[in-house]
């Protein structure tokens, strides 16, 4: 009988036993993802604290730009091109005013530029039309006021684009192939040309011509496309026959015009005649990548 309690009383022990054992590895577990979960809350205050204050740095220096700033409004508005430059006329209010203030209004894209005095309208607003080149990708337009003797200056716009708000930008690419048979001094010609476009609304192409040159001469030319927005895809042109003579080049000419009356004229690709007249070879020397040469209409 005293066997069968003690028996019962050690398996009871060893019940408690396994039982405290898994209660204390549960909590050890919990223990241990809490100090994980801390850990990672910890090592994660200095990115807090560096966000909090790159974001009170940042409204400080917007409050100091704005409290810093001559105008408290201003606008630039896009108004007719006239032989290739196009009128922006500029409007702005002063924060502050008194009888000795002049107002003059200034373009510049790095190279090229102008200022215009700016006139006090009525309403209280400074006023100022510029004429920029229709070709200007990126113009800084800032309002100078001088009071007192002394100049401040402001940036209304650091990167205007004249030239996306009328006339369109254009990407062509385009390959000569040639091909010829032994010992012939006669190659067959022929272009691959692809042309996509940005174009503004006021804006779109009305024809594409590709010309063929041998050296200054034209060979052939060809309608690419007409009346065409948004152009896109691959195309072949111009297969003709030319004489190979060493030393002349072949050269891909794409011309483009707008319903605003600008041309646009880009060389595509070129071939030059090498080994006495039995090799084309691309000239190295060309800009496949360069920008569209672009011409006002004749006035």
């Amino acid at each position: 009988m005293k066997k069968r309690i003690w028996e019962a009383a050690v398996a009871v022990l060893l019940i408690l036993t396994l039982a405290l054992n898994a209660a204390l590895l549960f909590l050890c577990i919990d223990l241990k993802k809490q100090n994980e979960q801390l850990r990672m809350d910890i090592s994660s205050i200095p990115q807090q604290i560096d966000s909090s204050v790159q974001l009170a740095v940042s409204q400080i220096e917007a409050l100091q730009e704005e409290q810093q700033k001559i105008t408290a409004y201003s606008s630039i508005e896009f108004g007719p091109l006239e032989n290739g430059r196009a009128a922006v006329h500029v409007s702005a209010s002063l924060r502050e005013t008194s009888a000795d203030t002049s107002v003059s209004i200034s373009w510049s894209d790095g190279n090229n530029g102008g200022t215009t005095p700016a006139s006090l309208s009525p309403q209280g607003f400074y006023t100022a039309d510029l004429s920029i080149p229709v070709t200007t990708r990126n113009a800084a337009i800032s309002l100078v006021c001088t009071r007192d003797g002394v100049d401040a200056a402001e940036i209304l716009d650091g990167g205007l684009s004249v030239y996306s708000h009328y006339l369109i930008d254009w990407y062509a690419y385009g390959t000569l192939n040639w091909s010829r048979t032994s010992g012939s001094q006669t190659a067959s010609l022929s272009a691959n040309v692809q042309v996509s476009c940005d174009a503004p609304e006021n804006n779109h192409s009305v024809k594409a011509m590709l010309y063929l040159y041998q050296n200054d001469g034209l060979l052939t030319s060809d309608l690419l496309f007409e009346n065409a927005e948004g152009v896109s895809g691959d195309a072949a042109y111009l297969n003709t026959d030319v004489t190979l003579t060493d030393g002349d080049s072949f050269s891909l000419q794409l011309v483009i015009t707008d319903s605003l009356g600008y041309t646009y004229t880009r060389t595509l690709d070129r071939l030059i005649v090498e080994n006495r007249g039995s090799q084309l070879t691309s000239d190295p020397a060309l800009d496949r990548n360069a920008e569209m040469q672009v011409t006002p209409p004749e006035s």
